[in-house]
Order: C-alpha cells, then structure tokens, then sequence
C-alpha cells in the first residue's frame, strides 16, 4: 500500500514538474518574441533617427545654397555723385529719403526685388561695407552704384565686376539721417569729401 502511495506521489510530483517547465519554456518563448519585438522598434527607431538627420542635413544644405545664392554674387560695381545728370530732381536725398554720403550705394531693381533692400549692409570685395539706401534707373540690371561726393571721383572710379555679399545687418531707421543732416551744406561736401579720399 505504501509503495502506491509513493508511486501516486511521484506521479503527481513528475506531473507538477513537467507542467512547470511547460510554462517555463512557454514564458522564455515570449519573452524571446518580446525581446525580437522590442529589437526591431529599435532597429525603425534607430533608421527613423538617421532618415530624420539625413533629411535635416538636406534640408540645411539646400537651405544653406539658397541663401548663398541669395546673397552672394558678382555684380557690375559703378559710382555716382549729388547731381541730376546721375540722378534726380533731388539729387541730395536717397530713394530711402537720407541724405546721401560716403557709405551708401544704390543697387538695380532686380537686385532689390531679391532681398537687397533699404536699411542692409553690403560688403563690397576690396571696398568695404556699404548700406543700401538708393535705387538705380529700371534699365540697370545686376548692379551696385556707390555713392561719392565728387564727380571726378566717380568718373575716375569707372565700372568693375567685383564680388558682393549681402549681410544679416538689422535695417537702418528712415529718419537716422535725415535727423543728422537736415540740408547739404559747404561743410558737409567737404567732409564728406574727406572721407571718401581716407577711404580710397
């Protein structure tokens, strides 16, 4: 009698141990897929994060180019003095309604069109920085003319193809000008005037 309950214990004691590993065999399968599951979010999180850089980086560059070709180029580069042969009515008051003086260039339209407007900094290989504050006839295309006191001066200068930049320089305000010089006056020309020969 004693040899069959042992026999039925065993039993039951076998039973019990091949229905543990059952389950643990069943619980390492899952945890297998889970982990396969997991590895592959991974592997798409990690393309995911490359695409999204490659896209970025893209994206910088193109926007990189564009803006290199917005504001970098070569343009015709003449000069023009205050007189109404080479401008106006007003040949003393810019097309942003200063005063003209050393440091302003006028630019074409089509350049103004792309972003070249009132109030920027330009810089001019081998001249230096100038702010835009007039506008050229409709005819002149690609072009930046530079303000000089003297006529002579702006004759001699001539007309060059240089290399120009547009800077990320905050605009001017209209009246900054206006405010500091309310009329040409001798001194002014001869100041002026001054300057430009320092510069050259």
């Amino acid at each position: 009698m004693k040899h069959c309950i042992y026999i039925v214990i065993f039993t039951a004691f076998a039973v019990l141990i091949v229905q543990h590993q059952r389950e643990i065999r069943h619980l390492r399968h899952q945890l297998d897929s889970q982990n396969q599951v997991i590895h592959a979010m991974q592997v798409t999180q990690h393309n995911m994060s490359l695409q999204t850089t490659l896209a970025l980086q893209i994206g910088r560059s193109t926007q990189q180019s564009l803006h290199d070709s917005r504001t970098k180029r070569f343009v015709k580069v003449t000069a023009y003095s205050p007189r109404v042969e080479e401008t106006d009515s007003t040949p003393f008051i810019t097309a942003y309604n200063t005063r003209v003086r050393p440091g302003i260039i006028a630019v074409s339209r089509d350049l103004f069109d792309k972003g070249w407007t009132f109030g920027k900094k330009v810089y001019i290989k081998s001249l230096g920085v100038f702010t835009i504050e007039d506008l050229m006839a409709k005819r002149k295309t690609n072009q930046i003319d530079v303000f000089m006191p003297k006529t002579t001066q702006a004759i001699s200068f001539g007309r060059k193809n240089l290399e120009a930049h547009l800077l990320a320089h905050p605009p001017l305000k209209a009246d900054t000008y206006t405010r500091l010089y309310r009329s040409p006056t001798p001194d002014f020309l001869l100041a002026t005037e001054d300057i430009c020969s320092r510069l050259n």
